[in-house]
This record gives C-alpha cells, structure tokens and sequence, in this order.
C-alpha cells in the first residue's frame, strides 16, 4: 500500500488566523483590488502554443488558477454571449473563474462560499470597482439550500457560465441542479481516480475536504462520473486544462467549430500537482481505491 501523503492544513489554517488577527481588513482587502488591477493578456493565444492540442492551446491565467481565463475566453469569442449571467460555486477572491467575465465582458452574477473572509474580501472590492450587478453569498451549500440561494439572487434560468468547484458534492451539485441552464459548464473533477472509473464521494452535507482526509485526497468526482452525468443533463464534453483539474461541457445545442464530443479517456489529463509532487498515476489510484467512494 502507497503512504498517503498528508498535507499541512492546519499549519495554512494557523497563517491565515494570524494575519486575520494582526493585519486590518482593509489592507488584506487593498491586496484583492492591486490584484484585479494588474493587465489582462494581449498576446493571446500565442504562437508559442500553436502546436498544442485541444483547449490547452488557448490556456493562460489572469485571474483564474489553471489556465480557465483562456479557455473560457476561447469559448465565448466562438459560441458568443447571450445572457451574460454566470454563476460560480466555491471561488476565491483572488482567483475566480468568472472575474475575467466581469471585469471585460460586463456579466452579471452571484458567486457563492462557505468562507465568511473570502465572501466579505469580494464584496468590499467589487463595490469599489462598481461591479453593482455581481454579488457574493456567504452559505455552505447543501442540496437543501442550492436552488433557493440561486433563485433569491434573482438569477434568470438561462445563464452563459457555470463554474463549479466546492472541493467534496461537486457531482450532487450539478446532479440537482435544475433552475438554471447554462450554456458552459467548467467543474473541478479529481484526475487521481484516473479516466475509466465511474466515482464520486458519497454525498455529506456537512463535507470538508480535509476534515475528511487530511491527505486531501478525498474528493470530488471522477471524469467519466461527471461525463456520464452531463450526457444525462444535455451536456457534452470538450476537454480538460492542461493540469487536470477542471473539465468543460457545451450543452448540446451549443456548438463550437473543430471542437467534438470527447469520452472521458480522450479528455482525460492527469493531476499535475500530485504528479509533481513525485505521485505516479499508478500511485494516486491505489490510493483513492483505499478510500469509501461511491459507483454511480
């Protein structure tokens, strides 16, 4: 058996407290605006990358994590905007899958988090960039209150982008899913489960990732889980970033020129963090075939 390695949480738990308890809101808050100001990218998509497959041609990170901002981008310059509403589940302040769609494309939207900070970090910089048609909810999303958070929020049913990244029901999420109907789906998948195997964590309305399993392992869903899932919505996917850790669905009457229907195998990219880190492929999925997840 793979010693499952164990990363250090609770010491990144103990440095954010300490600069929550000496540093003042507002400078913290100031560190969010510096970061939404810096210049997006002109040379875009590059040369450099014309002989790169599929959607990682286009990938670069202005105020996304892994590459999103360029695919996203890429997207909606070939499929174009219609509503201009996005919603996104599980997003940082800093970093944000839809933050490029404000700041450039004047979307409207409602982001949501379990993370007071991250949600009050948002909102103070958002007022004062006038972003006044985006807002922020601080909740723990359960199957329970997903829909009546979205509908409160006055979000039409037919949306352009959802971003969907909550570290645990990511798959239950989208699963129940049902009051909107966005034409772009990215959604976090755990690439350690590898591109054959159809898995998900049972579903827990009380999960955290770490609380979970301190190796963080634990998570998610796999690729063939959610490309079976969104068959069954309407959706199809398109590929995956380059680092393993998002995927992309078009619903089926959205439809982008050379861009096909890939099974999970073809779209499939392994988890680059976790092979850089020294974990083979091998490795991760001896490990997560240690751990309680679900077949659906």
């Amino acid at each position: 058996m793979v010693d499952v390695p164990v990363k250090k949480y609770r010491v990144r738990r103990a440095k954010k407290w300490l600069k929550r308890t000496l540093i003042p809101f507002a400078v913290r808050a100031r560190n969010v605006s510096i970061k939404w100001s810096k210049s997006d990218r002109n040379d875009w998509p590059p040369s450099s990358q014309a002989s790169v497959p599929g959607l990682a041609r286009y990938e670069y990170s202005w105020l996304s994590q892994n590459g999103e901002d360029g695919i996203i981008r890429h997207l909606f310059d070939e499929i174009g905007y219609e509503s201009r509403w996005f919603v996104e589940f599980g997003f940082g302040a800093v970093q944000c899958n839809s933050l490029r769609l404000m700041k450039h494309e004047a979307f409207s939207g409602l982001l949501m988090d379990g993370a007071h900070e991250n949600v009050n970090f948002f909102n103070y910089t958002a007022s004062k960039v006038g972003f006044e048609n985006v807002r922020a909810v601080q909740a723990f999303i359960t199957l329970e209150n997903l829909e009546q958070l979205i509908r409160d929020s006055g979000v039409p049913r037919d949306i352009d982008f959802l971003s969907l990244d909550v570290d645990g029901n990511d798959y239950w999420f989208w699963e129940a899913l049902e009051c909107i109907s966005p034409r772009v789906v990215c959604i976090e998948y755990n690439a350690g489960l590898g591109p054959d195997l159809s898995l998900t964590v049972p579903y827990d309305p009380e999960f955290e990732r770490y609380s979970k399993h301190p190796s963080g392992f634990f998570h998610g869903a796999s690729l063939a889980a959610l490309e079976s899932l969104g068959k069954r919505k309407g959706y199809y996917l398109i590929g995956c970033d380059s680092t393993g850790t998002n995927a992309f669905f078009l619903r089926d009457d959205v439809r982008v020129n050379d861009v096909p229907a890939l099974t999970p195998r073809e779209a499939f990219r392994p988890h680059a963090n976790w092979l850089g880190r020294g974990i083979s492929e091998a490795e991760q999925l001896e490990i997560m075939r240690s751990m309680p997840y679900e077949e659906v």
